[in-house]
């Protein structure tokens, strides 16, 4: 059931983003067909997720604020469709879990390192938590890329190639080994947003 919601709405949201944003998408080959992955992207509107989820071709799970699950209508569809809840501001030991368990299952996790929306043009840096993720899965990651408004007004989007960061999973690491982890990885995001421009 929650399959057949998933790429209902994967179809619906691809007419509307086409119709209304003109949008582009540029680099899908760079996402691998299979095996796990965690997609990054620089996060400015309530569309980003969306619009992440229909730029990959695959199914994608979200790390999403607890607040949204709140509202009992919109927290069932959201875990029907796979997404689970996160508390903002703290270590959250239960969406680290879900998240590892996701990746373990060779699943695709979906994450906004900022851990909220940014102003148009600026990056922040990546939160400790989806650092944690990344080192302890040891999964590729996939830099995402979102312009909302190019000269032309369209929404365009780039996907750049899949990255590890093992060189930084093989030992324990000071908080500034980690800080380069997260700098890395907004890194990556902007080389993707610059590459729009």
């Amino acid at each position: 059931m929650g399959r057949l919601v998933y790429w209902f709405c994967f179809f619906l949201i691809n007419v509307y983003l086409k119709i209304i944003h003109h949008w582009r998408v540029q680099g899908k080959d760079n996402v691998p067909k299979e095996g796990k992955l965690i997609v990054v992207s620089n996060h400015v509107s309530y569309l980003d997720p969306p619009i992440v989820g229909c730029a990959i071709n695959r199914k994608l799970h979200f790390m999403a604020k607890e607040e949204l699950f709140e509202k009992k209508w919109l927290g069932f569809l959201l875990k029907l469709i796979g997404s689970f809840p996160v508390k903002r501001g703290t270590p959250d030991k239960s969406a680290i879990k879900n998240s590892l368990k996701i990746l373990n299952k060779q699943k695709v996790l979906c994450m906004f390192p900022e851990g909220t929306r940014m102003k148009k043009g600026k990056l922040g840096e990546a939160k400790p938590g989806v650092i944690l993720i990344a080192l302890m899965s040891k999964s590729p990651i996939l830099p995402v890329g979102i312009k909302h408004k190019d000269q032309e007004g369209f929404l365009r989007v780039s996907i750049g190639k899949p990255f590890t960061i093992q060189e930084y999973s093989k030992k324990k690491l000071s908080r500034a080994q980690k800080d380069e982890v997260g700098k890395l990885i907004m890194e990556k995001i902007r080389d993707q947003l610059n590459s729009l421009d």
